[in-house]
């Protein structure tokens, strides 16, 4: 091994995965207010999350910080499937919602489109977010 032996963060490596572009505001339709929650659906299930300023998403262990606001996906066979503990951020800022990939083992996709760690990325209506090999769809829900 070459001089450089610290470990780095590791990806799957999926065929024609490529880096997330940047994605700019789609006017009406990212936005979303203080009542607004946000859906995810992991196979057939739905979870329905109040939209906090920072959401950890992950697998939440014996011992973590329960007043931290975490997407748990650990009855999901998050373990499993390969997603870290503390795997990504869901973020809100001036009513748009950004994923942030906290540099997990395995990334963090967007659409198909691999995440670059520690950078921010608008989430839209619909996305499909893989954390690891844990499929899920990203719904925003207004609450009229």
């Amino acid at each position: 091994m070459s001089g450089d032996s610290e470990r780095k963060t590791g990806y799957l490596d999926l065929p024609g995965a490529e880096p997330m572009p940047d994605r700019p505001e789609r006017p009406k339709t990212d936005r979303v207010g203080a009542a607004w929650k946000l859906q995810v659906t992991v196979g057939e299930t739905h979870i329905l999350l109040d939209i906090a300023d920072t959401v950890v998403v992950g697998r939440f262990v014996e011992g973590d910080d329960p007043h931290i606001p975490v997407l748990d996906l650990t009855q999901f066979e998050g373990f499993q499937g390969g997603v870290s503990r503390r795997h990504a951020s869901i973020i809100r800022r001036d009513d748009n919602l950004f994923l942030e990939d906290h540099g997990s083992t395995n990334g963090t996709r967007i659409n198909g489109f691999q995440l670059t760690p520690r950078r921010q990325y608008r989430l839209r209506d619909g996305d499909v977010v893989e954390f690891s090999r844990l499929r899920t769809v990203f719904h925003f829900v207004n609450p009229e």
